[in-house]
């Protein structure tokens, strides 16, 4: 599957990403986190397409770049981060017109959608299964930062039942990854 997300990155030169209706922190996080990530390593047009979510959010590097209106370009690639299913995107047609289709997420009653769909039920957060899937030595700075809020928020500051110890290793290289 690792091999599959990067290959799919790296064929498209348009990437949009989209989330779930009402953007919580595990789905901003994420988005956010994996857009950092993209640009970081590729030269690629991405997009983050979201619901207006909370300002509380507004710190993460890049997430004022986000859209909030839908679009009728049609993209490489659409990568569904945090979707129980397509429908959960909302109004953002997005994901149907683009040539290729990823979902990467972590409930378990993900019915598996996309032309590709990584659904890791072991993981606290779809942060955490983006994590897996990207070279964690290419994570920079500020993708860093996203997933880790998208942990802490998903785990309720570690407090949940989905917080195993892979997750508070995974918070751990984050925050090494932050102070650099």
């Amino acid at each position: 599957m690792k091999n599959d997300f990067l290959t799919m990155i790296e064929q498209a030169d348009t990437i949009a990403i989209t989330g779930h209706v009402r953007p919580d922190g595990d789905c901003v996080g994420s988005t956010v986190g994996l857009y950092n990530y993209i640009i970081s390593n590729y030269d690629k047009q991405v997009q983050i397409y979201l619901e207006e979510f909370s300002k509380d959010f507004l710190f993460l590097h890049d997430a004022d770049k986000i859209s909030h209106t839908p679009t009728d370009q049609v993209y490489d690639l659409c990568i569904a981060v945090d979707c129980g299913d397509k429908e959960r995107q909302g109004d953002f047609p997005i994901f149907e017109r683009a040539k290729r289709t990823m979902c990467v997420d972590h409930h378990i009653s993900n019915p598996g959608f996309g032309e590709v769909c990584y659904v890791d039920e072991e993981a606290c957060s779809a942060a955490e299964a983006l994590y897996k899937l990207m070279e964690q030595d290419k994570i920079n700075k500020n993708a860093a930062e996203a997933l880790y809020m998208g942990i802490v928020h998903d785990t309720g500051v570690f407090k949940y039942s989905c917080t195993s110890r892979r997750t508070m290793d995974i918070a751990g290289k984050m925050m090494v990854v932050r102070s650099l």
